[in-house]
């Protein structure tokens, strides 16, 4: 079992894994589809700054997600896992953040799964220190944080 991580250690981590460029064309950011245009309205030009609570409406970008390339998530990903950091915590963030996290657990997702060890190990220690910060609220739980982030840790696992 991976020792217990700080706020300030995740959060490095986070940025010490998550490298990535910022999707720079339409293509770079999402693959043509009916959906597309709304992911690029939304997120075309913006930098991983920019993703910020005032601007950042889980509900509506959160699924914009499911609809960016690999290179996108990558980018944009870290932005949004530290945005779950900040106190008081966003639940509306959090229904929607762990509901695409989950979607890692179908054997056919592939820009989750996709990426690396010591990202995939860099969510499990976000998620792991959410279990043991957060008290249980409407919209989280504790067990479920915790099992997310052992599918996270089984995933970084299986790589190495």
């Amino acid at each position: 079992m991976a020792a217990m991580k700080s706020r300030d250690e995740v959060e490095h981590r986070i940025d010490q894994v998550f490298g990535g460029s910022m999707p720079l064309t339409e293509d770079e950011l999402a693959p043509p589809s009916i959906d597309a245009p709304y992911v690029i309205a939304h997120f075309h030009g913006r930098s991983r700054a920019d993703i910020d609570r005032e601007s950042f409406l889980p509900s509506l970008h959160m699924e914009d997600f499911t609809y960016m390339t690999a290179q996108a998530v990558e980018y944009y990903l870290p932005a949004v896992l530290k945005l779950m950091l900040i106190q008081p915590y966003d639940f509306e963030l959090w229904i929607f953040l762990s509901s695409f996290l989950r979607s890692a657990r179908r054997d056919d997702e592939k820009t989750l799964r996709g990426l690396r060890p010591a990202q995939h190990a860099a969510i499990a220690d976000w998620l792991e220190f959410l279990s043991r910060e957060i008290d249980e609220m409407i919209g989280f739980d504790r067990k479920d944080a915790a099992k997310l982030a052992r599918l996270y840790r089984q995933l970084a696992n299986a790589a190495t």
